[in-house]
């Protein structure tokens, strides 16, 4: 007798097991003893290791330690604890009883739990009958609207504002979601732009995007960096301000945006446009960037900026080289972890245009070529669970999204 055997992909679980026949009562705890999670756990001491090893072990599962913890020959260990979701809950359960402060790390472990559930591609409900359906998860699309002089790709193209409108409408018919008006470019080695200057450049724009009922379901963010601009902006009813500093230029955005009430995305970046490229040294840049980028986001909620109004973005090609961009991307599902919503922007950047053979020539030839390379990674990111993407051309990445939408 041939045996039919094959794998099935933990996000698909829960179906599957509802379509075996499970009891629809225990589906969800059926499920959770059939999702696998990997947490790191930081800078613990030998105690407090060994505990959370002993621990794992006594719950069905293991953990990892540094090999000096048995002797304590080492300082301090990272611990990598690994399991299903049912055998992490019962970790965490007996962590809250133990000493060395493992209860506040039992608690970590549980909103990594929260957070991979909630971010799960597919958020299930259930009907009257008891059948599991499904709701899937696509990232909107954020259309880059640049009023700049010097902008790497379309500076100065859309500088008259009859002719940025016009781009805005072209975006929006071709599938964004979101439009990202910036007035300063953020290009390396650029200057700072002052905030008089965005304001006259963004705000013809804003007011006919504004006064446009066709527009009415479309939300406007300012890529800026100065609060006086997300001010202005707020009055004329934006939606989020985009600040490539991470709340760090200005020390009155964070204010202005608790108290517009705006959703904000908080990027990672070292240094200014000016000096960035000069500040890529890191040890392990993903882990770096993660930890930075929750540094500044803390700055924002200690400002009274509530969770859910802010995105998070790990800031490709701001003081990071190209191998690092590239190693991030390749994690960027790690970023989820943070709890908060994710955006991407890489269109056309140097990084991605480093892959073109004639990368120093600027012609449409190469700009297609970029924009099919960030419509390949927009697919790639839909896939990661990336909520937000933050693109130049809509169409490429729209048609790349239709796909993706149909295999997640």
């Amino acid at each position: 007798m041939q045996f039919k055997v094959r794998r099935i992909l933990s996000e698909n679980i829960q179906n599957e097991i509802q379509k075996i026949g499970f009891s629809p009562s225990y589906l969800s705890f059926g499920a959770n003893k059939h999702k696998f999670l990997n947490i790191k756990i930081y800078n613990q001491k030998p105690e407090a290791a060994t505990i959370i090893k002993q621990t794992a072990l006594s719950s069905g599962t293991d953990a990892a330690v540094h090999r000096g913890v048995l002797d304590h020959s080492a300082e301090l260990s990272d611990v990598i604890l690994s399991g299903t979701i049912a055998q992490l809950q019962n970790v965490a359960q007996k962590l809250k009883l133990q000493q060395f402060s493992l209860n506040r790390i039992s608690d970590e472990i549980l909103k990594q739990i929260e957070i991979f559930e909630r971010n799960s591609r597919f958020l299930s409900t259930y009907d009257n009958s008891d059948t599991l359906s499904t709701k899937k998860h696509c990232p909107k699309i954020m259309g880059i609207l640049n009023i700049t002089e010097n902008s790497f790709s379309d500076g100065g193209k859309f500088l008259d504002p009859k002719c940025a409108i016009e781009h805005v409408y072209k975006m929006i018919e071709e599938g964004a979601q979101i439009i990202d008006i910036g007035a300063e470019s953020t290009r390396p080695g650029s200057e700072a732009v002052p905030s008089d200057v965005e304001i006259q450049r963004i705000m013809p724009i804003l007011k006919e995007i504004r006064s446009n009922s066709a527009c009415k379901n479309i939300q406007i963010s300012i890529d800026t960096r100065n609060s006086a601009t997300a001010a202005a902006a707020a009055d004329l009813g934006v939606d989020i301000i985009n600040d490539v500093s991470g709340l760090a230029y200005d020390k009155n955005m964070a204010k202005i945006i608790q108290k517009t009430g705006l959703d904000v995305v908080i990027m990672h970046s070292r240094g200014t446009p000016k000096d960035m490229d000069t500040l890529c040294n890191y040890k392990n840049a993903t882990e770096e960037v993660y930890f930075e980028l929750l540094e500044r986001v803390q700055t924002a909620l200690n400002e009274g900026i509530s969770p859910e109004k802010i995105i998070i973005d790990p800031g490709f090609g701001f003081a990071k080289n190209n191998e690092q961009n590239f190693e991030i991307i390749s994690k960027i599902e790690e970023f989820k972890s943070a709890g908060f919503k994710l955006l991407c922007g890489l269109s056309r950047k140097r990084f991605i245009k480093s892959l073109l053979k004639n990368s120093n020539i600027q012609d449409e030839t190469n700009l297609e070529t970029l924009d099919f390379l960030t419509a390949q990674t927009s697919f790639y990111f839909a896939l990661k669970g990336v909520d937000i993407i933050r693109v130049h051309n809509v169409l490429k990445t729209r048609q790349a999204l239709d796909l993706a939408e149909k295999l997640i």
